[in-house]
């Protein structure tokens, strides 16, 4: 028990750091890590209880988050994205109670993991060739818009149910839509709030709740909160386009961990890379932020020397700033 507790603190501690910090996803991050610890004999690796501790994990957070954003609340968005989400989140919890036992289960979610990935590099591609396509505003009360909205939502409220995993649709829909970034994570993190309460007292009331495991659920939740604080804290001082390849990799990782479930020579193969690739992010993250920091102060040097700039030391610390912002996701659901 005493080992459960620490890993869950840990665990949950670094996924929402993650989350807040780098724009990955905490979900996808626990759900990693509570594979690792199956292999390992410390949990017993089932989907429906790794989604029930997200719930806990999570709950916190998006309460601290729902109050931090209070400002950015749009009620007609928000209405158009948790509804659809309610009417299929309960169909995905309940797939998750009749199959989250079983291997398909993990399998499945293996796939979903590499499909993300996938998805990622379209992405990256479409945004490249449609850089200057116009693409309507979310806020807009035009039909197209808010079927296009309601329809993603519904499905992401099917796969956050059945995997835990609601942000592909989401991924898709920003490409065809705009919205301003700050409205944006009040809305995901509503949504977050949403599936928490909704998707928790289900599970809760499926005998997922242990009194005697309190200790791990105090945890999670101390964990998650602490993470999200240290992560809003870093998040200026990380530049995101460094480990972008080193993210997608942890990704395929864990999605070739979850497939190999069943095999234990393919599960330790794949655990091994997945602590490789979590090592090689950690390495981008510290070489992004120094040569970043490094080219910056070498440009203004340069440019102090042609006297076009006076000081060199707060334009350092206002560039590195400012393009950590901007490089940060904004899906964070």
């Amino acid at each position: 028990m005493n080992a459960m507790v620490l890993v869950s603190f840990i665990t949950a501690l670094v996924a929402e750091l993650s989350g807040a910090a780098l724009g990955f996803g905490p979900a996808i991050l626990y759900e990693i890590s509570w594979q690792l610890c199956c292999i390992f004999g410390l949990t017993t690796g089932t989907l429906e209880l790794a989604v029930f501790h997200i719930v806990l994990q999570e709950a916190p957070c998006s309460v601290l988050q729902l109050f931090v954003l209070r400002r950015f609340w749009r009620p007609r968005l928000v209405a158009t994205l948790t509804l659809p989400l309610l009417a299929t989140l309960p169909l995905g919890t309940a797939l998750l109670e009749h199959f989250g036992h079983s291997l398909l289960a993990k399998q499945v979610l293996g796939g979903a993991f590499l499909l993300l990935a996938a998805l990622y590099f379209w992405k990256e591609h479409w945004r490249q060739v449609n850089a200057l396509a116009h693409k309507p505003n979310m806020e807009d009360c035009h039909w197209p818009v808010l079927l296009g909205v309601s329809l993603t939502a519904a499905l992401a409220g099917l796969l956050r149910g059945a995997l835990g995993l609601a942000g592909p649709p989401f991924m898709v829909l920003l490409l065809f839509f705009s919205i301003d970034q700050a409205v944006w994570r009040c809305l995901a993190n509503v949504m977050r709030f949403t599936m928490i309460l909704a998707q928790g007292l289900m599970l809760g009331f499926d005998h997922q709740m242990d009194i005697a495991d309190w200790p791990i659920y105090l945890a999670l939740m101390s964990g998650g909160l602490l993470g999200l604080l240290v992560g809003n804290q870093l998040a200026e001082k990380i530049d995101g386009a460094a480990f972008h390849r080193w993210l997608l990799l942890f990704l395929i990782a864990g999605g070739l961990l979850m497939l190999s479930s069943g095999n234990a020579v393919l599960s330790e193969c794949s655990a091994g890379l997945v602590v490789l690739s979590a090592f090689l992010v950690l390495l981008s993250v510290r070489r992004g932020s120094s040569s970043e920091s490094k080219l910056m102060c070498n440009a203004t040097i340069e440019l102090e020397d042609k006297g076009i700039l006076s000081h060199a030391e707060p334009f350092c610390s206002e560039g590195l700033e400012v393009r950590s912002q901007n490089s940060r996701s904004i899906l964070n659901v």
